[in-house]
Formats: C-alpha cells, sequence, structure tokens
C-alpha cells in the first residue's frame, strides 16, 4: 500500500524520478510494516484415506511368498509446513510435506516375519530392515493372543481391535514425498514357514475332511484364497472350510448306501 501511495506522491512532485524514489521507499515501509511476500508451494485439498476392506478376502499363506494386502485401517493423512528462503527482500516459500498412517493385512494365518518392502514395484525396506524412506513400522504375527497395536488404541481408544488371527503389518508416520502424496502400492516378501510344505500338509492344514495319505509335491510358497475376510473396526473371523466344488463339505449320514450315477452311455 505504502509503495503505491508514496510512487503516486513522488511522480506529482518530481515527475518520474520522483515516482521511481517514492515507490522504492514505500516498498521498504511495507516490507517493514507486512513483512515479505510469502510463496505457497504445493498443498493437498483433500487429507483423507478412502480404504475397502470390509469383507476383503485375506489369503492364508504357507511357506514363503511375496504378497500385497489389503488396507484395513488408517488415519487421514498429516500434514506438516515448512518456510524456506527469504531474508534481503526475497520472498519466503511454504512448503507443506504429508505422511501417512495405516496397516495392511498380510495372511490369515500365523507368519514369522517380514522380508524385503516393496512400494510402487521400488524396494521400500531392505533385507536388514532398513527403510529408504522416514516411517515407523511394526509386524503383528497373525497369533489369537496378540494386543492391540498402540497407535491403533491411541486413535480409536475403546474401539480398537488387535485383529487377532490376521497377521498385519503397521506404518507409522511413512513419509510420503517420493509416491506422489499418496499411500503406495505395497507387497511383501512374507515367512510363514520356515521350509518348503508338501501339498498334503498344506491340505489338511486347510480342511479337516482331507486324509493323511501321499505329501505329493513340495511347494516354497503357497496363498490359500478364500480364507479370513478383513473386519476393519472389528475382529477377523475364523474363515470357513469348504470343499473343492464350492460347497460346505459334509459327512454321510450313518448307514447311507453311496449314489450311483447313471452311466452317460448305457448298452
Amino acid at each position: 500500500m505504502a509503495t503505491l501511495v508514496l510512487g503516486t506522491v513522488g511522480r506529482a512532485l518530481l515527475g518520474p524520478v520522483g515516482g521511481a524514489i517514492g515507490a522504492l521507499i514505500g516498498n521498504r515501509v511495507d516490507h517493514a510494516v507486512l513483512g515479505s511476500p510469502r510463496r505457497q508451494g504445493p498443498r493437498l485439498a483433500e487429507l483423507s484415506v478412502q480404504t475397502s476392506s470390509y469383507g476383503t478376502q485375506v489369503p492364508a499363506i504357507f511357506g514363503t511368498m511375496r504378497v500385497a494386502g489389503p488396507v484395513i485401517w488408517a488415519t487421514d493423512l498429516v500434514e506438516s509446513r515448512g518456510i524456506s528462503g527469504g531474508g534481503k527482500g526475497r520472498p519466503s516459500t511454504e512448503s507443506y510435506s504429508y505422511s501417512a498412517n495405516f496397516a495392511v493385512a498380510l495372511s490369515g494365518r500365523t507368519i514369522r516375519r517380514v522380508g524385503r518392502i516393496w512400494a510402487d514395484g521400488r524396494l521400500l525396506r531392505g533385507e536388514a530392515g532398513d527403510f529408504k524412506v522416514a516411517t515407523g513400522f511394526r509386524l503383528h504375527t497373525g497369533t489369537e493372543d496378540q494386543p492391540v497395536d498402540p497407535l491403533i488404541a491411541s486413535v480409536e481408544g475403546a474401539r480398537a481391535s488387535a485383529f487377532r488371527g490376521i497377521a498385519y503389518a503397521v506404518f507409522e508416520g511413512l513419509a510420503l514425498a517420493e509416491f506422489g502424496n499418496r499411500i503406495p502400492q505395497l507387497t511383501f516378501e512374507v515367512e510363514a514357514d520356515a521350509a518348503s510344505l508338501s501339498c498334503g500338509t498344506i491340505a489338511q492344514a486347510l480342511s479337516p475332511w482331507v486324509r493323511a495319505g501321499d505329501d505329493g509335491t513340495m511347494v516354497g510358497g503357497f496363498a490359500a484364497s478364500g480364507g479370513k475376510r478383513a473386519r476393519g473396526a472389528g475382529d477377523a473371523r475364523r474363515y470357513e472350510r469348504r470343499s473343492v466344488g464350492g460347497g460346505r463339505a459334509r459327512p454321510a449320514p450313518r448307514g447311507a448306501r453311496p449314489r450311483r450315477r447313471p452311466d452317460p452311455h448305457p448298452r
């Protein structure tokens, strides 16, 4: 304001030279009274995180596999403000950075550990457990007595779920600048068993109707879909064991004779 007023007065009294001198004096007055002008960097208009996890199937992991899981809990993005530059009449810049707090379901079966983690296809966590960006990380292995995560408890209070029976990972304050200020697509190297398993062992673990027999082929990793379902605010329930045909397996009643299928090619 002072720049405009003093510039106009100086121009009226001394011509163009007076206008320039008046504008220069007014600019100094404006800086002393109002401070240096400040530029604002890019800023998100929406901080909420949309998740769709209720009813999402969480596979039971056997052996070691690279898996991607659903986000089962998250807070809004956390915004941090910083000011850089400025001084000697130059404008300062107001910048914004964002971080995320969220939990990802990994397995409907107890696991041993998590190795490497990838974010949008790039390595986020190395084999030694070192993260490439700033974040807090906690792993819950999916036991039936695992406690509530402290971050979830601090946010949800008495409604907080321990997600017992579900193995999941919690990220606290994951810096999002490298991922376009959004939660990236995450995949995890999940180790559920120390060694390879036979197909027979996996089948017996999934269904009580499978009888012991030939163990079959050995596999290094297997994900059994149709397992537990993530339930967001509540504990996950035990998965239903189903037969191959999709119907629920039931034992035959006592004394019942097996039915013969009609011959498709009668003589």
